[in-house]
């Protein structure tokens, strides 16, 4: 069989779930969520002020939930589902709630109860021994190993995003935090003209030369240099894929007002999140006045 015609989804979505059971009991145990729905049915807005919450981490969390089976939805909004108001809200005859907070203390319970708690991104810390990603990255070792992972996934994603943005007026792409340039990379195979270049950091711009080299892609330029910093400019299209989820609301928009100053008048940018197995051009930047 040709490996190519099998779905790859279940084993993405196998890996991406991986935090799912956590954020499930960091809602159940230490938000009560379940219980503090009650019966009636609510809306995002709604649970992020009945909790106190940001709407972001809110819609996040719901969604979890109800793909587990844990929340209703309708045009009215969520609520417990008949298998939660059973056995996950206080006063139900199986109530589970204390079977579930045996688990309070795993590391990713907590660290997703802070994140559902200040909406503040925290990649891969309860994995490390508490260190923060972006600390981590200064490790050649790790920066090989999360490029490497990331350049993984890539190569079953980017394809698809080369399709959705291989008619975009562009001559000049920059992959910003690109990584290994992969999804850059999936661009240029489709359109030969473009000029490429990754914007990275080091250690990881090193692993991105070495990777770039091996697969033959000489003509890829590797600009070493912090996306938070500085954009380079003569380019006209900025391909963030994979990289604003990993930061807060301030971060990004930082950065999406940069790429709108490094970017000349009628260009665009691009975005692929974290869960999606295309991606989706932005509109093209507005023309600006001089």
């Amino acid at each position: 069989m040709d490996d190519r015609a099998l779905d790859p989804t279940p084993l993405l979505r196998l890996r991406e779930g991986v935090y799912a059971a956590d954020l499930a009991i960091a809602a159940i145990v230490e938000l009560d969520l379940l219980t503090r729905l009650g019966g009636g049915r609510r809306t995002h807005e709604e649970i992020a002020g009945m909790l106190g919450l940001a709407v972001r981490p809110v819609r996040v969390m719901c969604d979890v939930l109800e793909s587990l089976g844990l929340l209703d939805r309708d045009a009215g909004g969520l609520a417990p589902s008949a298998a939660a108001r059973s056995f996950l809200v206080a006063g139900a005859p199986g109530d589970l709630r204390g079977y579930f907070a045996s688990l309070r203390e795993r590391p990713a319970v907590v660290e997703l109860t802070g994140v559902l708690r200040t909406d503040t991104p925290a990649a891969w810390s309860s994995a490390g021994g508490g260190a923060a990603w972006e600390a981590r990255l200064d490790d050649p070792e790790f920066a090989e190993e999360i490029t490497a992972a990331m350049d993984a996934r890539g190569r079953v994603l980017a394809p698809a995003l080369a399709d959705a943005l291989a008619a975009l007026p562009a001559t000049r792409v920059l992959d910003v935090a690109g990584g290994s340039g992969i999804y850059g990379c999936a661009l240029l195979d489709m359109r030969p003209d473009l000029a490429l270049t990754i914007l990275e950091r080091p250690p990881v711009d090193a692993a991105a030369r070495t990777l770039l080299a091996r697969r033959g892609y000489d003509q890829v330029e590797v600009r070493t240099g912090d996306m938070f910093a500085e954009l380079p400019g003569g380019h006209d299209l900025h391909l963030y894929a994979h990289v604003l989820h990993d930061w807060g609301a301030a971060a990004v928009e930082r950065l999406l007002a940069a790429s709108f100053a490094a970017l000349p008048p009628g260009a665009g940018s691009s975005t692929t999140t974290p869960t999606s197995e295309a991606a989706t051009p932005l509109p093209s930047r507005p023309t600006r006045r001089s």
